[in-house]
């Protein structure tokens, strides 16, 4: 399949190609004190997103499913991993964290020495993570065969004549300082709602809430706790309603001055928009 477009970052860091009918759309541009997270989801003809391009800001891996199997697609050249080796395709397996949860491959980016088993998400300079992948859930890990899904996908026309190539094409240019990254991003300041809202901080029975956005005192109680208490586990950290996401930062995060919890407003596709609370252990 001919890659006659390409797509390339604002800033110009960042490209690779693909196919004409495809289509690419920012999904998230995210910043939150002196960090960023942008992604950009590639979806084919059919409307499935098929990879997704992101950069955040580095922070320490949080402890990520394990990979049971991986299977290297080649080089791609054009982007270098941190140790300054050509990074290289990968198509994996993991189990996920839940024994009987459902397994999925995860495809994409990867460090070319292979001895990063975070894998995707590749150290881009000194300040950021860059990722380039995909990922398709299978079923329950205990039921399905991932080293044999794997290498199934790994062979498929759909990836070697579709995917692979997309991955390959992906280059990356020194990458933009803190400051210029930030200053790329356009953020709004949400409207107030109707009524008063409270003080940028207020106390709760077990958190002391600070940087409200667009939301009341008790509504950030009330965000917590339900988010906390009803909430899907996502991740190590995460709890997910259909309307919020709260993360509790891991020790390191907190000795580099995050807050004990962040929750975040989702959109309706589940992606993160703005920060709306930070809570503190009282």
């Amino acid at each position: 399949m001919a890659l006659d477009e390409t797509f390339t970052s604002p800033d110009g860091t960042l490209s690779f190609r693909y196919p004409t009918g495809w289509t690419v759309t920012d999904t998230m541009d995210e910043q939150y004190r002196d960090t960023i997270h942008k992604t950009w989801t590639l979806s084919d003809t059919d409307g499935q997103d098929v990879l997704a391009l992101t950069v955040r800001s580095w922070t320490a891996p949080a402890g990520p499913p394990p990979l049971i199997t991986v299977l290297p697609q080649g080089a791609v050249p054009g982007v270098l991993d941190g140790l300054g080796t050509p990074s290289q395709a990968i198509v994996a397996a993991t189990p996920g964290q839940s024994v009987g949860g459902n397994g999925s491959l995860i495809y994409g980016l990867a460090a070319g020495t292979g001895a990063d088993t975070t894998l995707f998400d590749l150290r881009w300079g000194n300040d950021y993570l860059l990722s380039f992948s995909g990922i398709q859930e299978l079923g329950p890990n205990d039921q399905v065969d991932l080293e044999a899904e794997a290498e199934q996908f790994a062979a498929s026309s759909r990836f070697r004549n579709e995917i692979l190539p997309i991955i390959q094409s992906l280059t990356a240019s020194s990458p933009p300082t803190p400051g210029e990254a930030n200053n790329s991003v356009e953020s709004e300041t949400p409207a107030d709602p109707p009524g008063e809202l409270s003080a940028s901080t207020c106390v709760g029975a077990k958190y002391t809430y600070e940087n409200l956005q667009g939301v009341t005192c008790d509504e950030a109680k009330s965000i917590m706790q339900v988010t906390m208490d009803t909430g899907e586990p996502a991740g190590a950290r995460s709890h997910i309603t259909p309307d919020y996401e709260c993360y509790e930062s891991s020790d390191v995060e907190r000795t580099e001055g995050s807050p004990q919890k962040l929750c975040w407003a989702l959109g309706g596709d589940g992606s993160r928009g703005d920060v709306v609370l930070e809570a503190n252990y009282r």
